[in-house]
């Protein structure tokens, strides 16, 4: 193995524009117990672009991205080397293995995934990308997607079957599982149960399949945008509200006679979290899923959740296991129960990955991928 110089798409500091800067960094070779991948799609999430406008904070430079698929390319030491090879989807949810989170099963909350997350870094405090001239470039969230080559944890990279398609699996690395999951681990809607899904962009409307896999009824979409009601009801939904034309509230709960028995909110918005929560039932369940900036407050009135015994919850990535909900949820699609692909708006190279992000924060796409050149 050797250091490798690649291309990568480089955020020195946050700002409107094309902030990101394609220029050559070099990779480390994978340390103990982590894999180098070669990438083949890239997505470009709303998370991104927060750090990207400075809505989050960072450390910089970074390398952002976190929705991806590859190949296996290399292994450090621990890692069995029949893994080279490997079709991966990477995941920013890797377990430690070791801390209440993970021993519970819930390795969304691993405390070491945030502690490197937070850091920009991986297990071991280091980076794996370094500038030319040797000053280090930090990670996002272990995975870094916007570049040729990455390094991850050996268990962030879910080996996928040969024959799945990148531009689809590279969603269940974050937009598709976190609207998936919130409807089938989170909330864990059951048949019959109503469901309204506030927000149709890429995670609601994954929200409104995973709602339908559990058999909801009424299942309502709801959003600003006339145009998302044929993709909304594409996807499952037996009712659509245009939030610009008439109160949402009132709509969803007339359609499902009272309130709905669960309400996901999937815009990161708070005056739609509070819609949420007016919107369910009594005993109902407010499932909140986008996300603000990190100081934003909503309103909930605490007489009424109590007396009512109403649920207001967060859903992390959809609660997401990926080593047991990505080879779930491509067993869904392989049999034509769950659709990826519809998701992907458009399909772009990588070199112009400032367009992409451009067009994603308009809103009239779902998910935006991005290929590398060269690839599979």
């Amino acid at each position: 193995m050797a250091k490798k110089k690649i291309t990568a798409a480089v955020c020195d500091t946050p700002g409107e524009g094309d902030v990101l800067h394609l220029r050559n960094v070099v990779i480390d070779d994978p340390h103990e117990m982590e894999v180098r991948v070669k990438l083949i799609t890239t997505g470009i999430c709303r998370s991104d672009i927060h750090y990207l406008r400075g809505v989050w904070v960072h450390p910089k430079p970074v390398i952002l991205g976190h929705e991806a698929c590859g190949i296996i390319e290399s292994v450090g030491p621990g890692v069995p080397k029949s893994r080279i090879g490997e079709k991966v989807v990477l995941t920013f949810t890797p377990s430690c293995g070791h801390c209440k989170f993970c021993v519970a099963g819930r390795s969304v909350l691993c405390e070491e995934v945030a502690r490197a997350a937070a850091a920009g870094t991986m297990w071991d405090n280091t980076t794996r990308f370094f500038a030319e001239d040797g000053s280090p470039i930090h990670h996002l969230s272990l995975v870094s997607s916007f570049c040729e080559y990455t390094v991850v944890p050996h268990n962030g990279a879910i080996r996928v079957e040969d024959e799945t398609s990148p531009e689809q699996a590279c969603l269940l690395g974050c937009g598709a599982m976190a609207g998936i999951g919130a409807a089938l681990n989170t909330a864990q809607v059951r048949p019959g149960d109503s469901v309204a899904v506030f927000g149709c962009g890429g995670v609601g409307l994954s929200v409104v399949q995973g709602a339908k896999l559990c058999n909801a009824l009424p299942l309502v979409a709801v959003d600003v945008r006339a145009e998302k009601e044929a993709e909304a009801r594409q996807f499952g939904a037996t009712h659509f509200v245009n939030a610009s034309l008439v109160d949402p509230v009132q709509a969803v709960r007339e359609i499902t006679n009272g309130g709905a028995d669960f309400t996901f909110e999937a815009t990161g918005q708070t005056e739609i979290a509070e819609q949420c929560y007016k919107a369910t039932c009594r005993a109902g369940t407010t499932v909140l899923i986008g996300q603000p900036t990190e100081n934003a407050m909503a309103g909930f009135p605490p007489y009424w959740i109590a007396q009512d015994e109403n649920r207001v919850i967060g859903s992390s990535y959809g609660s997401t296991r990926p080593m047991i909900d990505f080879p779930k949820a491509l067993r869904l699609v392989k049999h034509g129960l769950l659709d990826l692909e519809s998701l992907v708006s458009e399909v772009w190279p990588f070199s112009r990955i400032n367009e992409a992000i451009a067009l994603v924060e308009t809103g009239r796409v779902n998910r935006m991928v991005l290929r590398f050149d060269g690839a599979a």
